[in-house]
């Protein structure tokens, strides 16, 4: 080891204990800061923000480091400055928010120093923790009003700012840093990703492995069967994707590699099953929530909502995993390796009334902070009545979970002060107008055009964020087109969920494709593509609850099942049209010829475009192209039999 190393390691040495004493002070403090601003604090919006905002940037420069290399004497000296920096430029907002405040548009050369350095701390903290992608959009986001703007032809031609102008908004008032991004991430989502955190201690996780693997170990394929409900279940816990897939995929991957499923398809499934929990309710990674909160839909209605669309999604990824298991040659899990469901329910049942409580409790009007809180301590009651997961209740273990979930926020904090970056300037220049109007003019009126467009926007935008982050961004960005062209606001906001989702499995920048590779020691880009593909739905089911708002169960029963109808049939076509799917165990093992095998992926494919058009014509074509192309396979067999020797 030269003298360089020994000095790292040395430093590191020395400031372990003293960090983890650092992070368990944060996680304790910034978790009863919030329990008591949940139970009525009346504390002040940009005194919590400020506090949370220090502690994130705090626990950021100290724990987190500007890159993968050790981080020697020097880094470590300039990682204690910036942290404490952090906090300070953060708590100048907190302590002192009347008077910083009430000096706008005539605030102090101090005001606008601080302003500056938190706009960079942010971006830094961003950095480390979210990857680089969101900082480098929040520049080019800063610089249009203050650079570019004025330059723009046409409608994104905007006025000239005085960078005292942007500061002010971005940093010096509860818009930007300290707005409605940051807000919401505080207010709902840190609760219940410490909820989350909660359930993995008590040892809720495996008690939802162990009833997948009863629900679904007998059957072919059951390994993947039991990745995808057991990462549904995961995702009803969980806000993160990349998570799911870490958790749950360590366990999973290596089963279906077991049992014959090949690297990157193993990996694949359980990235596309992993995403998927972020758009089931009750939950949907916290984004139901937050939806509710931006649209003034009622909780109630969102999940219900949101009900069909997420079924399509592991109808479709169900599908595929059987499919692959046939052409595999696989079987079901061995008899003596599947647990007794009665007996799992039995031992473990209990883990799952926190759940229940939270969406009851939402239900019926209940705030989401009362009800996690509420949710956390039915957990630990379950978690004490019940012999198996009783030895979990222990001091370490609950304050570890909420250090645990203070870690897991981290990045969403972070993230969620640099997404108010580009909301302020989207507010300050009107810019979502802006690309409201853009899109409909570069669509031309035409519904499916716009939607293309929109949806290519999420999946660029939502490269590499969390769910929550993804729709706090496109919310301001892309929704109110998607709702201009005539699609119902819940429709237009749950486009925005699914496709800004989608980001997690779609290549180039696709991390939850990338965590499932590295576990299942696959292609990274190979298991982001065949995941894509799995994710089918994902791609398919926003448009037709865009056009359809029957799947999302609104309208008179025959609309319903008109909209189910078509997306049912044009999602399995869709899988057809990509390979993914077949319409009968034979299809595997009596293939059609090469050309007629085209012929009926033509089909399945025209029949999910079509199945999107509104109108019965339409309704009646797709329909006659589905049947016709499941109906090839037989009639291609019947004429080789009767065909002579």
């Amino acid at each position: 080891m030269d003298d360089t190393s020994a000095t790292t390691t040395a430093s590191s040495e020395a400031l372990r204990k003293p960090l983890e004493w650092v992070r368990t002070a944060l996680a304790l403090g910034l978790f009863a800061l919030s329990v008591y601003d949940t139970f009525g604090g009346d504390l002040d919006d940009a005194l919590l923000r400020g506090v949370f905002l220090a502690g994130a940037l705090l626990y950021t420069f100290l724990l987190v480091g500007p890159s993968k290399r050790p981080r020697g004497t020097l880094m470590w000296g300039v990682d204690i400055a910036l942290a404490l920096l952090g906090a300070a430029v953060a708590l100048y907002i907190a302590i002192d928010f009347e008077n910083v405040f009430s000096r706008a548009g005539a605030n102090s050369r101090l005001d606008f120093t601080v302003a500056i350095l938190g706009i960079v701390l942010v971006l830094e903290a961003t950095r480390r923790t979210a990857g680089l992608p969101l900082p480098l959009l929040s520049v080019v986001f800063l610089l249009y009003p203050l650079w570019y703007g004025p330059y723009l032809p046409g409608l994104l031609r905007t006025g000239s700012f005085s960078i005292e102008r942007v500061l002010t908004l971005q940093y010096l008032s509860l818009e930007g840093v300290f707005g409605s991004a940051l807000a919401v991430t505080i207010e709902y989502v840190f609760l219940f990703v410490v909820y989350g955190a909660f359930l993995s201690k008590l040892g809720a996780i495996e008690f939802m492995d162990e009833l997948s693997k009863a629900l679904c170990g007998r059957a072919r394929g059951g390994s993947a069967k039991i990745a995808t409900v057991s990462s549904l279940f995961m995702g009803l816990a969980s806000g993160s994707a990349v998570a799911n897939v870490v958790s749950q995929g360590v366990f999973t991957i290596p089963m279906m590699k077991r049992e014959g499923y090949k690297p990157a398809m193993a990996g694949a499934i359980e990235a596309s099953a992993s995403t998927g929990g972020q758009i089931m309710p009750p939950v949907m990674g916290a984004a139901a929530f937050l939806m509710a909160e931006y649209t003034r839909i009622p909780y109630s209605q969102i999940i219900l909502h949101a009900l069909i669309p997420g079924l399509l999604f592991y109808f479709a990824i169900w599908s595929a995993v059987h499919w692959e298991a046939v052409r595999s040659g696989m079987k079901g899990v061995p008899a003596d390796q599947i647990p007794n469901a009665g007996k799992v329910m039995r031992e473990g049942g209990l883990h799952i009334a926190s759940l229940f409580v939270i969406t009851g409790e939402m239900l019926f009007g209940q705030s989401m902070g009362v009800a996690v809180i509420h949710g956390i301590c039915v957990a630990i009651l379950a978690a004490l009545i019940q012999p198996r997961s009783r030895g979990n209740v222990t001091l370490s273990n609950m304050v570890g979970a909420i250090k645990e979930g203070l870690h897991d926020s981290i990045s969403l904090f972070t993230s969620s002060a640099c997404a108010g970056l580009i909301i302020g300037v989207v507010v300050q220049t009107a810019f979502g107008l802006k690309i409201s109007s853009l899109v409909i003019d570069a669509s031309f009126g035409h519904l499916w055009l716009a939607l293309m467009l929109c949806g290519l926007v999420c999946l660029i935008l939502g490269m590499g964020l969390p769910t929550q982050i993804i729709y706090l961004t496109l919310a301001v960005l892309v929704a109110p087109a998607i709702v201009k062209m005539g699609v119902t606001v819940a429709g237009a906001h749950l486009f925005i969920i699914y496709y800004g989702m989608l980001s997690m499995v779609t290549p180039p920048v696709c991390f939850a494709a990338f965590a499932a590779a590295g576990i299942a020691g696959a292609g990274m880009m190979q298991t982001g593509w065949i995941a894509t593909k799995i994710s089918i739905a994902g791609l398919l089911a926003p448009f037709y609850f865009a056009y359809h708002p029957g799947v999302l169960l609104i309208g008179d029963p025959l609309s319903i099942v008109d909209g189910v109808t078509r997306a049912v049939v044009g999602i399995y076509a869709g899988g057809v049209a990509l390979g993914m799917f077949v319409y009968r165990e034979r299809d595997i093992h009596a293939p059609l010829p090469g050309v007629l095998k085209v012929v009926q992926m033509v089909a399945s494919g025209a029949a999910a475009i079509l199945l999107i058009a509104p109108g019965y014509p339409m309704l009646a074509t797709g329909l006659a192209c589905a049947v016709g192309s499941a109906l090839l396979g037989p009639l291609w067999r019947a004429a080789s039999v009767r065909a002579p020797a």
